[in-house]
């Protein structure tokens, strides 16, 4: 009697048993391009102090830093060789950038970062020279653990490919920072542990570079400004293009803000794609100060919505349309303002 009841009562427990269900993450229809976790959110936080065991960035002083080097000397091959390096580096980290998206760029450099990679860049030049609008200096990966603003840059260099030239002289960064981005655990510092957009040589920079770094962000090692203003091989070559390109724009590229920022003479864009205008200010040794209010150059900084999830392929053709837009009542604006004939708006998105 008692083993039937136990059977029984074994049978309806298997009976009430619950399937076990495994349910599988959603997946995001964007392509995500690291598990890195996201930038702080805030435009410029104050953290906490760093805790005693963190040393201070490793940073080589003025007479040692690895200085702009000339490669005006290296063969047509050993240019191509390390540009294929570099895009190969890029094609393993981002999966929105693949080695042959970066080597269809026809990529050119003239200098090198603090571990001797190439910082790449490309012109694109207007149908009709004698009819240039402009020049626009387009920068992205200044910060290296913001990969989108990385691989949204390589994708608009596909859609400039496709178009029909712009009525003006583009000149296009698409990693300022590649050391940074390239560790095996990207940081937004250079290799050198300064974080590049606070080592601009603005006018504050002596006064409060230093004093900012360690009463407003606590010594923030993300935000290290460095020893000296532009003591980075990045920082410099950026400078030279700055003074030598002579861009009438500056188009720089961040994450994760969501939000168009802006530095410099009227007038701001109000939207650029789903990003609308919503200023930040400068900081000391930053692009905007240096370039925008220092050098009185229209400095726009997209804020894009995330630092490791790519937007959507319409809202990128949406934010170089709108950019676009803009750039040629900016410089027709300019032109004007300086007595020269604007060119037509010849260029149009496909």
């Amino acid at each position: 009697m008692r083993l039937a009841l136990l059977l029984v009562f074994m049978l309806s427990a298997c009976s009430t048993t619950k399937p076990v269900v495994v349910f599988a993450p959603m997946l995001s229809s964007e392509p995500e391009l690291s598990a890195e976790p996201e930038p702080e959110l805030s435009a410029e936080p104050a953290p906490k102090p760093e805790p005693a065991r963190q040393a201070l960035p490793r940073v080589a002083s003025p007479s040692t830093s690895t200085a702009v080097r000339a490669v005006g000397d290296e063969t047509a091959a050993q240019v191509m060789t390390k540009i294929a390096g570099l895009c190969a580096e890029i094609g393993r980290k981002l999966s929105s950038v693949s080695a042959a998206d970066c080597q269809r760029q026809a990529l050119q450099h003239t200098a090198v970062s603090v571990l001797n990679r190439p910082i790449a860049y490309r012109d694109y030049a207007p149908a009709e020279p004698g009819n240039q609008q402009g020049r626009v200096l387009l920068i992205g990966g200044i910060h290296g653990d913001e990969f989108s603003s990385v691989s949204v840059v390589f994708k608009w260099m596909d859609l400039l490919s496709q178009q029909a030239p712009w009525p003006l002289l583009l000149r296009v960064v698409p990693l300022a920072n590649p050391d940074g981005l390239l560790r095996t655990k990207s940081q937004r510092q250079n290799e050198n542990g300064v974080d590049l957009n606070r080592n601009f040589p603005t006018t504050d920079w002596a006064s409060h570079a230093r004093d900012y770094w360690v009463e407003t962000t606590s010594k923030n090692i993300r935000r290290y400004p460095g020893e000296t203003s532009a003591s980075e091989p990045e920082t410099r070559w950026l400078v030279d293009q700055i003074r030598e390109f002579a861009p009438n724009v500056i188009i720089a590229l961040h994450a994760p803000h969501h939000l168009v920022d802006y530095d410099g003479p009227p007038s701001a864009p109000q939207q650029v794609g789903k990003l609308n205008l919503r200023q930040l200010g400068v900081y000391p040794g930053s692009l905007g100060n240096y370039a925008g209010q220092d050098l009185q150059i229209p400095v726009v900084t997209l804020e894009l919505q995330s630092a490791g999830i790519m937007p959507a392929d319409a809202e990128i053709r949406s934010m170089l349309k709108d950019l676009q837009q803009w750039l040629h009542v900016q410089l027709s604006q300019q032109a004007v303002n300086s007595g020269q004939p604007s060119a037509p708006n010849s260029a149009t998105s496909r």
